[in-house]
């Protein structure tokens, strides 16, 4: 993305002739393949059916979580000086704990919101990217008493683009100008997440904790027809309440 869009952000605000504006912010024509994602959806689907066995699963939960995350772009096409963006993560969750309630799979439905911004006195671009996730996490739980959980946890996740807008800005001899368009996001991200926190257990439900930092592996921008080195990351903290269904 880097220097190549902050070249033309005048020539998109401006409208000079030789810049059109979907060189800068392309709309994304192309369909992605079956086999483009079959990788991380196999990964992702063997996990899901080993640890939702009936010989792991023996007990079962769920509920909604809410959150804060910051988001950023990493990779060398991302420009120097681009600053996170905050936004709201939020979904449900399904827990399949172990009889010892120490090892637990934990798939989530997330809506998050993702990007960046470079952004300097009022000029700049950002992009703002909404994805549907689905984390799937490996969660490993130490029991401190009868109703306090710590724990830590990892896994994959897959991430469906719902909607995206590249927003670039530029001052002018005193004049705004400003443009909105959809950049070329690919339409599926995925990449890993790591975290940790606590559940605290009261009667037939329980509140949690967790922080999280999210790793994209998918360069997720193309400019220009070709694939630029720009990937996801993001810090979240988010807030649980679980509702304990039993064996």
């Amino acid at each position: 993305m880097g220097h190549k869009l902050d070249e033309q952000i005048i020539g998109m605000c401006c409208h000079i002739p030789n810049y059109k504006l979907n060189q800068v912010v392309m709309i994304n024509t192309s369909s992605p393949t079956k086999n483009q994602y079959l990788k991380p959806f196999t990964l992702m689907a063997f996990i899901g059916l080993f640890f939702t066995s009936s010989t792991f699963a023996q007990t079962l939960s769920f509920g909604p979580k809410i959150g804060y995350t910051t988001t950023t772009l990493k990779g060398n096409d991302v420009p120097d000086g681009t600053d996170p963006l905050s936004g709201l993560v939020g979904g449900v969750f399904f827990k399949y704990a172990s009889e010892s309630n120490i090892v637990a799979f934990q798939p989530e439905i997330l809506y998050h919101q993702k990007g960046a911004v470079d952004m300097e006195d009022g000029d700049g671009i950002k992009l703002n990217v909404d994805y549907l996730e689905v984390p799937l996490l490996l969660k490993f739980q130490i029991p401190v008493g009868e109703t306090f959980f710590p724990h830590i946890y990892a896994g994959p996740y897959g991430a469906f683009e719902l909607d995206n807008n590249f927003t670039a800005q530029q001052t002018l001899f005193g004049i705004t100008f400003t443009s909105n368009d959809n950049a070329d996001v690919e339409d599926f991200d995925y990449g890993a997440i790591v975290g940790g926190g606590f559940d605290v257990q009261l009667e037939s439900f329980y509140l949690g904790l967790d922080a999280r930092y999210g790793i994209g592996m998918q360069k997720i921008l193309n400019y220009d027809g070709e694939r630029q080195d720009v990937k996801n990351r993001n810090f979240s903290l988010m807030l649980a309440l679980g509702v304990n269904l039993g064996e």
